[in-house]
């Protein structure tokens, strides 16, 4: 009998701690078609976050997955997980969130980047998270 074997994992994002919403993180690159129809097989991102937490107000967290379809030039939001609201108790767990890509690209190349964004009106607000790519 064969164990199933773990999806192996490719650093998206490092861990690391952010008080405000993101506009750049480091990104990977996926292989993507140059024509013709698209079909791309979906991926996986998995994003593990500690110590979300506020002081006080009301803020909440959005993980967004977001892809470049031009080197890097132009971003758009694939996916989006859901929502982390915020509380004096830090929180810690992860989310999986599928991405899938839909279009052409006429590099072959697809840029692929997770970006923290806050909003509400929270005090002090602090994640600390990091981002996988897994792979089959």
């Amino acid at each position: 009998m064969e164990t199933p074997r773990a999806d192996s994992l490719l650093e998206i994002v490092p861990l690391h701690i952010t008080t405000a919403t993101e506009t750049t993180n480091p990104f990977v690159v996926l292989p993507g078609p140059q024509g013709g129809l698209v079909n791309y097989n979906p991926y996986r991102a998995r994003i593990q976050y500690f110590d979300a937490m506020q002081a006080s107000g009301s803020g909440v967290w959005t993980f967004s997955v977001l892809i470049s379809y031009t080197n890097g030039a132009t971003w758009v939001s694939n996916v989006s997980g859901p929502a982390i609201t915020l509380t004096a108790a830090a929180q810690d767990a992860q989310q999986t969130i599928q991405v899938n890509p839909n279009q052409q690209t006429d590099t072959g190349r697809i840029f692929l980047t997770v970006i923290a964004t806050l909003s509400g009106s929270p005090v002090s607000p602090t994640i600390v998270y990091r981002a996988d790519l897994l792979l089959p």
